[in-house]
């Protein structure tokens, strides 16, 4: 028996592909699957060349994606994969989830993921998943990368407005491609700027520490994640030591995990081996 674990997110999507015995048999990336932020058809055209780059096709699919949160994503995923693999069993989760087990595996902790978004997962004792965050970045998502360059840009223009000329302001519209911080507005209305380029900020940021703003902004992005992790494990009912981990781009700098202030453990498996994890474990019968 073959496992084919996905890790479908907006940038690139993961594909491996093991025996029933954990060997490797195949590990490569298409482009993007999220079906949102993507496109439909990109995310198809990514899953397509993933399936026909394989080996051999799997017998079980656990695919991870980061637009399968909502009902019509999960269908939009298992209509693609099951017209791509018609004979295999399907398992279809979100792309946190399959970074849980990856991370922690099936025993309850807590993961904190912060990249562009964030969102912290739990699993109590029971295996109930519960989260925190984690609903975009109009309504939610704080102390994420795209948090914290909207921070510094707002600092900016209010600078800006202040009359004040300085290193910050001239920081920030240079990393966005500006020629005047004043420029933002219709940048982002016409597209210029995105979700993307502005969570780049946060490594601009990064480099500026411990300088003003740089630090106050950071400092409340760190409280943000932090606050995000407990609620969840509040949430499962788990003790303050319990196992944690942190994944994500702006997750893995030594500079926020320190400044979030809890022990992480690294990930001891990434998500498309969580994937595979996970299948194995709903294949064993009870």
């Amino acid at each position: 028996m073959t496992f084919l674990g996905i890790d479908g997110g907006g940038s690139k999507t993961t594909f491996l592909l093991e025996d029933d015995r954990g060997r490797e048999l195949a590990r490569f990336e298409t482009g993007p699957s999220n079906w949102l932020s993507s496109g439909s058809g990109n995310a198809r055209e990514s899953l397509t060349q993933g399936i026909a780059t394989l080996p051999s096709p799997p017998d079980v699919v656990c695919g991870g994606f980061a637009g399968a949160g909502r009902p019509e994503g999960t269908e939009f995923y298992r209509n693609c994969l099951s017209a791509l693999l018609p004979k295999a069993r399907l398992i279809i989760e979100t792309d946190a989830f399959i970074t849980y087990i990856g991370a922690i595996g099936l025993k309850p902790g807590v993961l904190l993921i912060a990249g562009t978004g964030s969102i912290a997962l739990a699993r109590n004792s029971e295996g109930t998943m519960v989260r925190a965050g984690g609903w975009g970045p109009a309504f939610s998502d704080e102390g994420g990368g795209f948090w914290i360059g909207r921070e510094a840009l707002r600092t900016a223009l209010r600078a800006n407005d202040a009359g004040v000329s300085s290193e910050f302001i001239a920081s920030v519209t240079q990393a966005l491609g500006l020629q005047k911080i004043t420029e933002a507005p219709l940048a982002w209305k016409e597209g210029s700027i995105n979700v993307r380029s502005i969570a780049a900020l946060a490594s601009t940021l990064a480099g500026q520490f411990p300088g003003e703003p740089a630090k106050r902004i950071l400092s409340e992005a760190a409280t943000h994640l932090k606050d995000l992790a407990e609620l969840a494990r509040h949430r499962a009912n788990l003790g303050p030591l319990c196992p944690r981990s942190i994944s994500g781009s702006l997750g893995s700098q030594p500079l926020i995990k320190q400044m979030i202030g809890l022990e992480f453990s690294p990930p001891v498996s990434p998500p498309a081996r969580g994937a595979i994890l996970w299948a194995r474990d709903r294949m064993t019968p009870s």
